[in-house]
Parts: C-alpha cells; structure tokens; sequence
C-alpha cells in the first residue's frame, strides 16, 4: 500500500485556499511529461476540481472591458461542508509512469469560517487537528490584502496572528519534520513588475508574518520545519489595479483588469511550483521514514534510480529567487540529493 501523506491548505475565507488547489490540480495534469511521473486523481476528486476551476476561469467574464471586482470571501466557490465529519480530502496516487503508486497525497480544504471568529469550538479543533497531523502546510495568502494600503487589511483577510498562534499549538512538541509552503495568490501585478517588485512582495511576507518565521527558527524548531515562500498567479493574465475601502465592514473590494489586453485569456503561471517543493519535501520525509534514519540524511535504498532520477528531474525546476525563497531549509529537507 502506497504511504499516505497529509496536506492541508491553511487561511481564512476568501484568500483563495480553493483556487490554489484548483491551479495545481491543473498542473498535476502535465506533471506526466516532467520526469516521467504521474499524479492520478482518486474518487470524485477530479469532478471537484475541475468544477473549481471551470468557475475559476468563468472570473474574467465580470465587468465590462476587462475590469471587474471581488471582495474577499466571494471569489470562486470554496470548501463547504455541514460539519467537520463531511470534510472531503482530494486523493492522488503519485507514482512513475507505468508503475505502482509511491505514496498517497490527501489535500484538505476546509472552509475558511472554520477558523473566523464564528467559529465553533469543534470546527476550531477540526482544523487545528488537521494542522498537526499533515506533513505539508499550504499558507494561501491574499497578496492585495497583504500589500495595498500598507497591509492595513492584512490581519483582517489573512489573520496571520491568529495563524501563528495555530502553528505555536501544533508545533509546541513536534516530533517529525514539516514543510510550510507560504503561497502568496492573486499577485500577478508584483510578479510582472520584474525582481524589485517581487522581492518587495517577499519582504511584505517576512515582515508581516514575522512573528510566524521567527518560531520557525526557534532551536527546537529549526532542523524539523523547512519554510518556503511561492508566489503563484492563478489566472495569470490580470492585475490588481485598485481598491474600494469598505463601509460597512472591514472587508475592502479589490479591483482587477485583464492584462496586457482587455481579451486576454487565462494564463496562470508557476501554479507548478508549490507542487515541486512538496514533492521533492515528501520524497524525502517518505525515505527517512522508510529508512528509520536517525540522521535526516536517508539513503536511496529500497527505491529504483529511475524513480530517485525522475523526480530529483522534476524537482530541479523549483524557483528559488525573483520573489520565490526557502527562507529555512530545516537542515536539508529540501535535498533528495542527499545520500
């Protein structure tokens, strides 16, 4: 039986938990023809996903002239569920072409309310059980919320003090080594402008989620929890041009236009990369578990080389400036070629 591996998407209402998924799962399609591997959907999974991110595209169709709006929590339908016990995970087998599967990935979307303020107690634990049980986080950030007005709606939308209180929980006696892949989305606008901009995103995250980072590099956590920073422009062919401040609550509107033209058409761009630090990470955690190393230094034993080969291929193309970092490296798990 293929090892199952945890992976949870982790934000409020509305940062875009769901079109992330949506965006790699359409970049799990090609993964094929990268290094010989394959990533299968399992059950009902694909049917969801490919709903997301038909609704995903059906975004530039607003407005007039290219132009339209959203306001966090109304971008493309997210996660719902009646309680905790209906929580659906999306399932892939990952293998090499051709072969059995290597390992078992389960990707959780819960809805966003889970870990508002309405919140009930039982939603809370769901999630914070979530959080402490999976090998990868996925931390969608909403990037217009992060950079405009100085992120004066920062903590409203991403609520990065509340997230950072659920990682101190979670990870106060952690055991095993983590990945957390902080994905800022809807930052086409940064990405474009070219490095300074990009750059000016990343320094955005590590100032405002400061206080996050900062337990990361804890003694007790440093070796254990590597930390990434991938941006990823899930429609690709807009740009936030604007901001509404809001009225009546504290949830701003956030203007868009299509970009370079108001026809442009959806073009997401390293929507793939979240997928290659994830798997070079679990490749990983899977050999030194497979092992019982006591070192995170694993041998290759037990694993064919055209295996070891395909995905140290496919991994060879994950980012690492221009706005994309491994701001710690958690001594090396981001390193299959370790022997």
């Amino acid at each position: 039986m293929p090892e199952e591996i945890k992976i949870i998407l982790l934000g409020s209402t509305g940062v875009g938990k769901t079109s992330l998924l949506a965006s790699m799962y359409e970049q799990f399609q090609t993964v094929g023809s990268l290094g010989n591997l394959q990533l299968i959907p399992q059950g009902t999974s694909a049917d969801t996903l490919n709903k997301r991110l038909t609704e995903l595209k059906s975004m530039l169709a607003r407005g007039k002239q290219g132009d339209f709006t959203v306001r966090p929590g109304e971008g493309i339908q997210g996660t719902s569920a009646t309680d905790p016990n209906s929580i659906r995970s999306f399932e892939f087998n990952f293998s090499r072409r051709g072969k059995d599967p290597f390992m078992k990935l389960h990707f959780y979307d819960y809805p966003g309310g889970y870990i508002s303020e309405k919140a009930t107690d039982k939603e809370r634990e769901f999630v914070q059980k979530l959080l402490n049980d999976a090998a990868v986080v996925i931390v969608a950030i909403d990037t217009p919320a992060l950079v405009m007005r100085n992120g004066k709606y920062n903590e409203y939308v991403n609520k990065p003090n509340q997230i950072t209180q659920m990682f101190k929980e979670a990870y106060k006696n952690l055991q095993k080594p983590r990945l957390v892949i902080l994905a800022p989305v809807k930052c086409e606008m940064e990405m474009r402008k070219g490095e300074k901009s990009a750059n000016q995103l990343l320094n955005s995250i590590k100032k405002e989620y400061a206080a996050l980072l900062n337990f990361f590099e804890s003694p007790f956590l440093a070796s254990q929890v590597a930390v990434a920073v991938t941006p990823v422009q899930t429609l690709g062919c807009v740009e936030c041009s604007r901001m509404v401040e809001p009225t009546t609550d504290f949830r701003p509107v956030f203007g868009f236009k299509k970009f370079p033209t108001a026809d442009a058409e959806y073009k997401p761009k390293d929507t793939d990369q979240p997928l290659r630090y994830l798997l070079e990470f679990l490749v990983k955690l899977h050999l030194d578990n497979r092992n019982f190393a006591v070192e995170l230094f694993a041998s290759w034993t037990g694993l064919d080389k055209p295996l070891k080969d395909a995905i140290i291929e496919f991994s060879e193309g994950r980012k690492t400036d221009g706005g994309f970092a491994v701001i710690q490296e958690g001594n090396h798990l981001l390193d299959i070629r370790s022997e």
